[in-house]
């Protein structure tokens, strides 16, 4: 009985210390990124822990695992791989994840909701991650979830599910125009599915400082031809609509591009997008007109500190150590 009793209170004393350094921190720290390749070397994850972040947040092709089959060999190999990296599981063990996936954590490249091993994808996602048996993810369709961060003020986080109810993009066939997917018109068609709308509409109206939104594909941007949320205008309509009606600052964090940028709407929304990890780099010109600065064609992932007193949000691309002070751009934010 001694024994049990020392162990609660060790237990206790652990967790009550931890969310009290939360709410008394001024200022919180969060990474944030997508597109890490198992199969290459994987700087990123030593970087990233030299930041000592609170929150680590994956937005998707967090491994690489397309497979074909219902063992879905190649995904569990994959997460495999990852969790024998002795810097992600250091992250893994110290810092709280908040994750999503995009399509090659799904197992299919820019599939749908007609991926016939979605949910083999899905428990292998829950079971890596060590999601709670209770947890709602386990009970519902898609991994859509939402967390709130206690300080002086309330950060809400909304994570998007895009994979698991999103109807097939329309290829483009006019080979005069360079691009994957042209806009659908077709209101029927959605990213998010009913079921999640719903969802998504009441997470809206609850209290909170200021909101983050995980999608793993862009919102704002809206002139490349790969996948993004424009690809169906009417869901980026009404995904923006419910942002603005919250008349909150919002910052959207996105990634699936192999490129980064920062994106604004109006001085109360913006987009941050970052990727890759480490995915091959590539040169490219790319003119959005929600564009700040230009586009980033290095590896990179996000470090985003919010002074909870001053009520301000940094926000950088980085690459490399935190005392290597390589960013990439940035952006402050007041709330």
């Amino acid at each position: 009985m001694l024994k049990f009793y020392i162990y609660f209170l060790i237990f206790f004393f652990f967790n009550a210390s931890y969310s009290e350094d939360i709410v008394n921190k001024k200022t919180i720290k969060f990474i944030f990124g997508s597109c890490s390749n198992q199969n290459k070397l994987m700087p990123h994850w030593n970087y990233i822990n030299s930041y000592k972040p609170d929150y680590l947040i994956l937005l998707g092709d967090n491994v690489y695992g397309d497979f074909n089959n219902s063992d879905a060999t190649n995904l569990q190999n994959a997460y495999k791989v990852l969790d024998n990296d002795k810097y992600f599981r250091l992250l893994k063990e110290t810092t709280d994840i908040f994750s999503i996936w995009d399509d090659h954590d799904y197992g299919k490249n820019d599939g749908g909701k007609n991926w016939i091993y979605k949910e083999k994808a899905k428990k292998l996602f829950l079971d890596f991650y060590n999601v709670n048996e209770n947890d709602e993810r386990r009970k519902r369709e898609g991994l859509y979830k939402s967390w709130e961060i206690y300080n002086s003020v309330k950060i809400k986080v909304i994570a998007l599910d895009t994979r698991y109810f999103k109807d097939e993009f329309t290829i483009n066939r006019n080979i005069n125009i360079k691009k994957k997917y042209v806009s659908d018109y077709n209101n029927k068609k959605t990213i998010l599915g009913k079921k999640q709308w719903n969802w998504v509409s009441n997470e809206f109206n609850t209290d909170y400082d200021i909101l983050l939104i995980l999608s793993s594909i862009q919102i704002l941007s809206k002139n490349h031809g790969w996948e993004k949320w424009n690809n169906f205008p009417h869901e980026r309509n009404k995904i923006i609509n419910l942002i603005k009606n919250s008349k909150r600052p919002t910052i959207i964090l996105s990634g699936d591009r192999h490129v980064g940028g920062i994106y604004k709407l109006n001085d109360k929304i913006y987009e941050i997008t970052s990727s890759s990890f480490n995915q091959s780099e590539f040169n490219l010109i790319e003119n959005d007109q929600l564009l700040i600065g230009k586009i980033i064609t290095k590896n990179n992932f996000g470090f985003m500190k919010i002074n909870t007193k001053e009520k301000v949000v940094d926000i950088q691309l980085r690459e490399g150590f935190f005392n290597e002070n390589k960013i990439l751009s940035k952006i402050q934010i007041e709330f």
